[in-house]
Order: C-alpha cells, then structure tokens, then sequence
C-alpha cells in the first residue's frame, strides 16, 4: 500500500504561505519606519532651514538702524532745523527740534525790525553769532497807535495763555545755545530785551 504525499504537498504549502505572508510583512514594516524616519528627517531640516531663516531676518533686522539725525553743518539752503518753542509769559521753553529739508530761498537784503520782534540767534561756545532771524512777536494779538499822552505810541496787546511758535535755524554743529531777545527799539541791538536761552548740548 503507498503512502499518500498530498498531505505532506499541503503542509509544506502552508508553510511556504506562512513564511511568505511573514516575510513580506516584515518588508512592508521596514519600508514604513523607511519612510517615517525621511519624513522625519525632511521635517527636521525644513525646521533648521526655518530657524535659520528667521535667525538670518532677525539678523537683518537687527544691523538695520535709523539713521541718526545729521549733527554736522548742513547747507543752509536745503537743510534746516525747526525748533517748536513754548512762551508763556516771560518763560520761554524748547517742545521739541526737528531736521528739515527743502529749498530754503535766502533772504535778499537786511530783514525789517519792528517794535515787538523777537531776534533768534544761534550761539557758539566763544559767543559768536552763527546765525539770526526776525520773528514777528508770537505772543502780540495787534499793536495800535495810542495817543492819550499827546503823542502817538504803538501798543501791543498780549495773547492770553501760553503760546507756541517755529523757528527754523542752520543746522551748524558749532551751535551751542539759541538766544532769543526782543526788540525794544529798531536798529538798537544793546535795548533787545532778553527773553530766554536755550542750550542746545
């Protein structure tokens, strides 16, 4: 009697499908962690490549500074200094000073003084006048001619309250104060009344 083989045949095939079916799923799970770990690995250099990109930025950001404001000589004709000043009463403060360009015309001729003007005037620390403008008085509503006395004078009457007012002046390094003074009597600079001194270091 022979002894039958298809069992034998069977069994065999069931081990070979046993195997099989374990090897390639050992394959596919190698295959994934495969593709994990290079995802991983992309994540991590798109991160590095954002950080530095954003350290660079920052970098960039950072060495880029404002300006800081010209302190030397400037040419009078493009570049002035605009001065914001407060009077109230018969104290003059300093609001806040700007940097200006434009086309400055220059004046032709002596400015006109009146009664009542102030004359503004840039200091040096030997106390040489560098620079002198005429402002019309900020503080004087109007001036009249009163003749109660027999002989016609001009009043000026005062603005109430505290007032603010521009002064645009050369931007000269060498400044070291402004003076400003008010005219009492026209052409008699020694009669100016002083209305305040501003350092300007």
């Amino acid at each position: 009697m022979r002894r039958s083989f298809i069992p034998v045949l069977v069994l065999l095939f069931l081990l070979l499908a046993v195997s099989a079916g374990v090897l390639w799923e050992k394959a596919r799970s190698q295959a994934g962690a495969e593709v994990g770990s290079t995802a991983t690995t992309e994540s991590r250099m798109a991160e590095a490549v954002t950080t530095e990109s954003a350290a660079s930025t920052a970098q960039t950001t950072t060495s880029m500074q404002i300006p800081a404001p010209v302190t030397a000589s400037a040419d009078p004709a493009h570049y002035r200094r605009a001065y914001l000043l407060r009077l109230d009463g018969g104290t003059l403060s300093l609001e806040n000073t700007e940097d200006i360009e434009g086309d400055f015309a220059q004046r032709r001729g002596k400015a006109q003084e009146w009664s009542g003007m102030l004359r503004c005037r840039l200091i040096s620390e030997d106390g040489q006048v560098l620079s002198e403008e005429l402002l019309p008085a900020p503080d004087h509503l109007c001036t009249v001619l009163d003749s109660r006395d027999g002989t016609p004078k001009p009043v000026s009457y005062i603005v109430p309250g505290p007032v603010l007012f521009q002064l645009r002046l050369p931007r000269l390094a060498a400044a070291s104060r402004l003076d400003i003074t008010r005219i009492i009597s026209p052409g008699a600079l020694a009669r100016d009344m002083p209305v305040g001194s501003i350092s300007l270091h």
